[in-house]
């Protein structure tokens, strides 16, 4: 029961994000009723202890221990350890009667990205009478939601190494040419309390990593990207406009467009999303206009003006930048002024203008070039056969 209650209790969030619908909304019958079954299974417990108890697949090889996460339509994430050695792990047990209708089978994706360094490693599966169970690389550190939801907004050098780490997680997903399509808090997992670099972030949750160019509109609504709503096909751009709401998230504890119970609502907002969204809450005051800038570029309600995978990477912020670098100033116009002249008497050019030349230009029958004002002397060398050619004139076009 003290479980049970822990349980309920860190599933309230504390701060502006809400889970996704569906996890964190228990009927009162459904909570009286695992009460009951709680009880149930301590009475349980204590008079059959002495009795053999028989083990699935899945606990003759490892020890089951606490609940560490849970997901839709019965999905759940417990710590686990190798009865061998009692290293830790961490097993996701997926009820079979879910494959093919609401849940997709995401082996055959995870072999193709396995080794990847910033993607949750698969160490076995195990296919028991029940459920198909995943053992992975245990994330001492939970998710990025547990995270935000107990401690609040991120630092920006906090997040700046956490979000470089979700850069490199989808870097290596787009590079073996998937679409991840679920990338969400939920779903970035870190190997310690304290995170602050790259390395300490792995993506997870690879049921609907799909080819690209892919369709449908999968995953968690709050992290949609206008493009998926439509039913036309869409690219990698999706991945980056959640990312950009999983910075948003990490810079003020709240979410973007999601109204957790109203998924309608949040569909509207999805689709009247603008460039250069204003970010008023007072949260934003203290972020430094590089961030700022790298979240309205990820959240570009355009796929093609979206900031891409390189050069999301590559956004000064991510270097450490709080202001966003000044174009240079181009370069000012060569001054120049009339001073070199033709003379008619002495047929050729000269330096200087002669004595009966006035401040408004030459006399009459001399003809001016451009002289450089700093070096004082002319830009060409001018021959003698460059001089000017007497115009002729009747008395139509002397008028």
């Amino acid at each position: 029961m003290e479980a049970y209650k822990k349980y309920e209790t860190k599933a309230e969030s504390r701060h502006g994000l809400a889970r996704p619908a569906g996890i964190n909304k228990v009927s009162k019958s459904k909570k009286r009723a695992n009460k009951l079954r709680a009880l149930a299974g301590a009475f349980t417990d204590g008079q059959q202890q002495d009795e053999p108890q028989q083990l699935d697949s899945l606990e003759s090889k490892y020890i089951i221990r606490e609940r560490i996460g849970e997901g839709k339509h019965g999905v759940t994430v417990y710590r686990c350890a190798l009865r061998e050695t009692g290293q830790q792990f961490a097993v996701k047990r997926v009820p079979k009667e879910l494959f093919g209708s609401s849940h997709g089978d995401d082996r055959a994706i995870v072999e193709a990205l396995q080794g990847r360094k910033h993607l949750v490693q698969t160490c076995e599966v195990i296919e028991g009478a029940n459920t198909v169970d995943t053992v992975m690389e245990l994330a001492a550190g939970g998710d990025l939601f547990e995270m935000i939801d107990a401690h609040g907004p991120l630092s920006e050098d906090r997040a700046r190494g956490v979000f470089a780490g979700v850069l490199a997680g989808l870097e290596q997903v787009h590079a073996a040419g998937f679409v991840h399509r679920d990338l969400k808090l939920e779903n970035i997992l870190l190997t310690t309390d304290e995170p602050t670099a790259p390395e300490h972030v792995r993506l997870a949750d690879f049921e609907f990593c799909t080819l690209a160019p892919a369709m449908g509109a999968v995953g968690s609504i709050a992290y949609a990207a206008p493009e998926t709503l439509d039913g036309a096909p869409y690219t990698a751009a999706v991945d980056m406009w959640a990312s950009g709401v999983a910075l948003y998230a990490m810079l003020s504890a709240s979410a973007p467009f999601d109204t957790p119970d109203d998924g309608n609502d949040t569909v509207r907002r999805i689709r009247a999303a603008v460039p250069g969204m204003p970010l008023v809450e007072p949260c934003w005051a203290d972020v430094s206009p590089a961030a700022k800038d790298l979240v309205h570029r990820l959240l570009h309600p355009d796929p093609q003006q979206r900031l891409d995978l390189g050069a999301a990477i590559n956004h000064p912020w991510l270097a450490g930048a709080s202001q966003l670098p000044q174009p240079e100033a181009q370069p000012s116009k060569p001054k120049f002024k009339l001073s070199c002249t033709w003379s008619t008497k002495t047929k050729r050019w000269s330096q200087h203008m002669p004595s009966n030349a006035t401040a408004a230009g030459p006399a009459e029958g001399q003809t001016s070039m451009l002289l450089d004002e700093d070096e004082q002397c002319p830009l060409v060398t001018c021959p003698a056969e460059w001089a000017p050619q007497p115009v002729v004139r009747n008395r139509a076009n002397s008028l």
